[in-house]
């Protein structure tokens, strides 16, 4: 009987409790999925590349050499088979590899260029394992590498693969936030609309998972519809070059510049679609400090740390409830604020949706503050309307604003901004 220090196994075996929910005709329940899942994770952690074939364990080192020599001696196994007590394919042992194999200085590996030559002498780059995981999927979930999830899709992997489960490895890089490996997906065409066998689409979940997420998959969204929000890409308007301090147009604070130079080039071009902040395109709020409010918290970073998935670390100012910007006299504050209608709000009766206080605030949490109906009850009707026709899901939306003074916030709403990553 096959353990998990059978040779060859690699430490993985399907115990007869996975066995078993897999063989179950029906749909499985969502908590005989979790346990699924759960098991699957469990029994990974017996892994041992000393268990592997010799074969399959130069595929999981990187060593080019030694697979290159088996594949052209003839000596090494079909590329079309699978390894292991999972059932992997060559190409997710190399995948594997390169999530998880530490390099010295001296050690002569290559997962890429295994990878790469593996799939040129005709290993599939899709095969799935016990739980449909395809190597796609893998490079998605825990550990991501972007780059080999592209190398894949070049090689033809198809991104719209479901699981066991029913899910395409769009829903794992949501879960774990890998934004590069989501930009990768829809770069190569990975659809929304598939539902798992819950019924829920990457379409749906994705607002669930964080403003990262919400941010890349709304980009990708309007791209695909030939649209565009300003800000859509953090680069500058004439070069395009990104990773480097960039500035806003003064005067629409709604472009993105990295000299003064690629500001007088696109000048002529810009001047026609710029709107600055006048009485027509802005109104004017005042912000409420309210002390009494508890800390801000995530529910994507929540649930992420509850079901024990990676993800950045936020800034322990993210949880601020109340922040009053500093400004200097006589200076204008300029930023990206967030407007968030009351979630409980969302749920009410839609003939009445204006109430509870809106959520503002910037990226660096420099101002945090609550905007009441009691105060100005014309600008928050505008402000809350725009957020629940324009915004993500009806709940918030980004705009360009300024202040003079914590007292008044300026917001410019002819425009909403695309969404932010904040």
């Amino acid at each position: 009987m096959a353990s998990f220090t059978t040779p060859g196994s690699g430490g993985f075996m399907v115990t007869s409790e996975m066995q078993n929910l897999l063989d179950q005709p029906r749909v499985l329940a969502a908590h005989e999925e979790q346990r699924l899942r759960v098991l699957y994770q469990q029994n990974s952690l017996h892994f041992s590349p000393m268990l592997l074939n010799p074969f399959a364990q130069s595929c999981y080192m990187g060593d080019l050499d030694g697979v290159k020599k088996a594949v052209e001696s003839g000596t090494a196994p079909d590329l079309l088979g699978q390894e292991t007590g999972y059932k992997h394919g060559y190409a997710a042992l190399a995948l594997f590899g390169a999530q998880r194999v530490v390099m010295s200085s001296r050690a002569r590996v290559d997962h890429i260029g295994t990878l790469k030559y593996l799939l040129a002498q005709g290993a599939p780059p899709d095969i799935p394992d016990v739980l449909g995981y395809t190597p796609l999927h893998h490079a998605c979930m825990a550990f991501p590498r972007a780059d080999i999830a592209r190398i894949l899709l070049e090689h033809g992997a198809s991104p719209d693969t479901q699981d066991v489960f029913g899910s395409v490895a769009l829903m794992g890089a949501f879960q774990n936030e890998s934004i590069d490996a989501i930009e990768v997906l829809l770069e190569f065409g990975a659809r929304l609309d598939i539902p798992d066998k819950s019924g829920i689409t990457p379409d749906a979940f994705f607002i669930k998972c964080g403003p990262k997420v919400t941010a890349v998959v709304q980009k990708w969204k309007r791209k695909r519809a030939g649209a565009a929000n300003p800000l859509d890409e953090k680069r500058c308007a004439t070069c395009a070059k990104s990773g480097v301090p960039l500035k806003f147009c003064a005067s629409c604070h709604a472009t993105w510049y990295c000299s003064r130079q690629c500001q007088r080039s696109d000048w002529k071009k810009h001047k026609r679609v710029c709107v600055p902040f006048t009485a027509e395109s802005t109104i004017t709020v005042t912000p409420y400090y309210d002390d009494t409010v508890g800390p801000l918290f995530s529910l994507s970073d929540t649930a992420r740390t509850l079901l024990g998935q990676p993800f950045e670390k936020r800034p322990a100012r993210n949880s601020r409830p109340v922040q009053v910007p500093n400004i200097a006299p006589g200076q204008t504050k300029q930023m990206i604020i967030k407007v968030q209608v009351p979630m409980g709000a969302l749920t009410l009766d839609p003939s009445h949706p204006n109430v509870g206080n809106l959520l503002v605030y910037d990226k660096k949490r420099s101002l945090v503050c609550r905007i009441r109906k009691c105060d100005n009850p014309e600008g928050y009707m505008r402000l809350s309307d725009i957020v629940r026709t324009q915004g993500v899901m009806g709940a918030k939306a980004y705009f360009s604003a300024e202040m003079k003074s914590p007292d008044a916030l300026v917001v410019k709403v002819s425009e909403v901004l695309a969404e932010q990553a904040f």
